[in-house]
């Protein structure tokens, strides 16, 4: 069931997962109560995984504070539980938590102390754990160590026949395609829409059809990042493609992305294009 709600929510986005997992979460908690010994440790081992599952569909959706009440959970349960993969993922997942909160030191701290378990880490696990190292050091401004990250991240990367249900193991959506896609956010965030705009578009052809939602936030990324190199239009098209798809899965972090890319056009409405988009934006400021 687990493995449904992941690819679940890597084709539709968080509002369709994340009843279940609460659901699943209910049971396991109420089986924890009573549990002991080695079957506690499997009822651990399992609440662990639902709980990093609700951290990062609450974070999709934009709900911070329980984003970061589930991975602690999820932390505490792994701990408990002995389980050696799983707490460096919750060390991974705060990592990106701090990023989130452009906290340089933390994300790059956070990133590198996942790569110490060297031993628990699937080749996947440790190219997620390289690329958020980078997201940690373009924080910082450090540019030529970001891009050398980035390269040497492709040496872990996961297989692009990833099923998108996380069947060989946590990291299995850092294909090659997601690390570019994560190239190009570097780039955005280093000031270089034009570069941002090259790497967005020849990732997305690569991405495999299983990541919709990731789909869905690196073309936002890309609107910003057209608006970077005053192609109006063509931003206005890349973010009127994505609002639908953010309201009716849930993903508030792409909508937040496409309204970031509506409001730097604001001054652009008389553009055709721009103006649909502006009026699109207006509706779904009730979301």
């Amino acid at each position: 069931m687990w493995h449904s709600l992941v690819r679940a929510d890597n084709l539709f986005g968080p509002r369709h997962a994340l009843t279940a997992v609460h659901q699943q979460l209910d049971v396991l908690q109420g089986l924890l109560e009573d549990s002991r010994g080695e079957y506690r440790h499997e009822v651990l081992r399992l609440s662990a995984q639902y709980a990093e599952s609700a951290a990062w569909l609450h974070e999709d959706s934009m709900d911070m504070a329980s984003a970061e009440t589930w991975t602690s959970r999820a932390m505490e349960w792994a701990m408990e539980a002995g389980d050696e993969a799983m707490l460096p993922w919750t060390l991974f997942r705060r990592s990106q938590l701090a990023a989130g909160k452009r906290n340089a030191g933390q994300t790059i701290g956070l990133a590198q102390a996942v790569q110490r378990h060297e031993r628990a880490l699937t080749r996947p696990m440790k190219a997620a754990a390289i690329q958020q190292e980078a997201q940690g050091l373009v924080l910082d401004g450090d540019e030529s160590a970001c891009h050398r990250k980035m390269d040497e991240v492709h040496e872990y990367a996961a297989s692009v026949d990833s099923s998108g249900d996380a069947r060989s193991g946590h990291g299995d959506f850092c294909t090659p395609s997601y690390i570019e896609i994560q190239r190009a956010n570097c780039w955005l965030n280093l000031d270089r829409p034009d570069r941002a705009v090259d790497t967005f578009q020849t990732a997305l052809a690569e991405l495999p059809d299983v990541y919709q939602r990731d789909r869905g936030f690196a073309q936002a990324r890309l609107a910003i990042a057209y608006v970077g190199i005053r192609e109006y239009e063509q931003a206005a098209a890349e973010a009127a493609a994505v609002l639908d798809m953010a309201r009716g899965s849930g993903s508030g972090r792409t909508l937040q992305e496409a309204v970031t890319a509506g409001n730097a056009l604001a001054a652009e409405s008389n553009v055709p294009a721009v103006r649909d988009l502006l009026d699109a934006v207006k509706e779904s400021a009730g979301f």
